[in-house]
């Protein structure tokens, strides 16, 4: 069971018998050549692309259960509190008693990069992972402490910049009501450019200001104190892990800032308080928008370009209270996507070298880290080919399932409406993910669920594997677009002002939201997660 993998043959393409015809002909629909010309017509009329739009997300949310779900990874049955104490996971499917599985030493083995080199994504940068991380870093949150229970708020809700609790959302706030300060979070200027004030002193020592903003997560006791000097004042613990997470959360700062500039000049009357929470909810709707018209559509293979329309929920079975469940949380750990090295104007950089340290992006500016991770070609996401400094992460991961007694990948297929599979050649055409499947599992209904999401072949155009797809798709819109700020009676004017609608409005991309924010002139840095061939091959 333990031995590796023997030597790949030629592939043969993948068995599609257990694909399911009505996943094949929606496969179809959306995403055959052949339909392009029909769906480049619906989204240039926008009457007929709001409505197909409704009628897809809809489809795709329906391919799972609705909440509220009946177990959460409380216990293994339905009681009071496994319906409302939501500091614990929601599932979807019972937990199963412990099978005899492989150990965890060898089964993540699978991830490991082949011999014969990591495989390259066709479609993403390294923008693509980079923005995942850093969204789910803000609702994904496993309780190191207990890894059954989450500290996630179970929304959508900028915590990463803004803070889990109020009394941190207070210490990053300037509270003034002077002209020209109203509503703002606490920031300098270095180089010209605005970022958030240092969490840690010269001599490395936490600021007493900051005594209640959280310190960042596996922070390493003995890191240099420069380097963390370097570290931002931000709400989550997890958004100093990488300059390109800190990259994030500074340019959301910015904007949120850029906001209460907006609003208070055009609301002169209006306090402090009032142009922060205001500025606030714009904040958190431009993450949903962009989360949705560029990182979903660049994760889907669909022709039709997918809107933000909070009306595509509001009379839908499952608009239901957000609940974030295990499995979701687990099938984000899209670990294989990241490269070895990035590129940073001329040097080929380690990644690891980019943990815990902003001095680069203080010393090069905002435009500098976009342009890095947009000039950097991503991974390809899959089994043997997870780089070797993120390899414990996978089996954490593994582990994680296991102690949450999830189903097998066999379970999960059949409750995201595909049909089981009988044999590894209908999971994927790799010659060396098969072989590996086999010797470490034996047959297709003992492959777990965290392993066999990546095990998928990954169709053309699409950036994730189909399963992955899917639970996404039902996750992600089912969650997004039931945020309390898109309900009816609170998706309007009054509560973002004519200002900030119009904001929200013609902002659909990172390239919109960044080139507001920084000193340089429009098209002078690449902001893209889509590959054109160009980019760095940081394998």
């Amino acid at each position: 069971m333990s031995k590796p993998p023997a030597a790949a043959s030629p592939s043969s393409p993948r068995d599609t018998s257990r694909d399911g015809l009505s996943n094949r002909i929606e496969a179809w629909l959306i995403s055959s050549p052949r339909m392009r010309s029909f769906w480049d017509l619906v989204n240039r009329i926008p009457f007929l692309a709001r409505l197909l739009n409704k009628l897809l997300v809809n489809c795709l949310v329906r391919k799972a259960p609705a909440r509220p779900l009946p177990l959460s990874t409380l216990n293994s049955y339905t009681s009071w509190h496994s319906l409302t104490d939501r500091t614990f996971f929601d599932r979807y499917l019972p937990p199963q008693e412990p099978r005899d599985l492989p150990p965890v030493d060898t089964v993540v083995k699978l991830f490991a990069t082949a011999p014969n080199g990591p495989k390259l994504s066709e479609r993403s940068t390294l923008l693509f992972p980079v923005f995942a991380q850093w969204f789910t870093d803000g609702w994904l949150l496993t309780d190191d402490t207990d890894r059954t229970k989450t500290k996630s708020p179970h929304q959508i809700d900028l915590n990463p910049l803004y803070g889990l609790t109020e009394d941190v959302t207070q210490s990053l706030r300037r509270l003034s009501n002077v002209q020209g300060e109203r509503g703002q979070l606490k920031s300098e200027f270095v180089n010209g450019e605005e970022w958030a004030p240092r969490l840690y002193l010269a001599s490395g020592e936490k600021n007493p200001k900051f005594a209640s903003v959280p310190d960042p997560a596996r922070l390493p006791r003995d890191i240099a104190a420069d380097r963390r000097a370097s570290l931002f004042a931000f709400g989550g613990e997890r958004a100093n892990g990488t300059t390109f997470t800190a990259m994030m959360n500074t340019l959301f700062l910015r904007e949120h800032n850029r906001l209460c500039r907006l609003l208070e000049r055009t609301y002169p009357a209006w306090d402090d308080e009032r142009v922060f929470q205001t500025a606030r909810n714009i904040n958190i709707v431009l993450v949903m928008k962009i989360a949705v018209e560029e990182y979903i559509n660049h994760i889907s293979s669909a022709w039709l370009s997918l809107l933000f329309e909070p009306a595509a929920s509001y009379r839908a079975e499952w608009n239901r209270p957000n609940w974030i469940p295990i499995e979701f949380n687990l099938l984000y750990r899209w670990h294989s996507l990241v490269p070895e090295k990035a590129k940073w104007h001329n040097d080929f950089l380690e990644m690891d070298s980019f943990e815990f340290d902003n001095t680069r992006l203080l010393q090069d500016g905002l435009g500098c880290g976009f342009d890095s991770a947009s000039n950097t070609a991503a991974r390809k996401l899959g089994l043997f080919n997870t780089p070797h400094f993120l390899m414990p992460v996978e089996g954490f991961s593994i582990k994680q399932g296991r102690d949450n007694k999830l189903g097998t990948y066999n379970d999960y297929r059949e409750t995201f409406r595909y049909p089981r599979v009988t044999r590894f050649a209908q999971i994927t055409s790799d010659p060396q993910v098969i072989d590996g499947l086999r010797q470490v599992y034996g047959h297709v209904d003992n492959i777990e669920f965290f392993v066999g999401i990546f095990a998928e072949d990954i169709p053309p155009r699409l950036a994730v594997t189909p399963l992955i797809m899917r639970m996404v798709a039902v996750d992600a819109f089912s969650h997004l677009l039931t945020n309390p700020l898109l309900a009816p009676l609170v998706y309007h004017e009054k509560t973002f002002s004519p200002e900030g609608m119009a904001t929200i409005k013609t902002t659909s991309s990172f390239r919109d939201l960044l080139e507001r924010n920084i000193p340089q002139p429009p098209g002078t840095f690449k902001i893209t997660m889509e590959r054109d061939g160009t980019e760095f091959i940081g394998c």
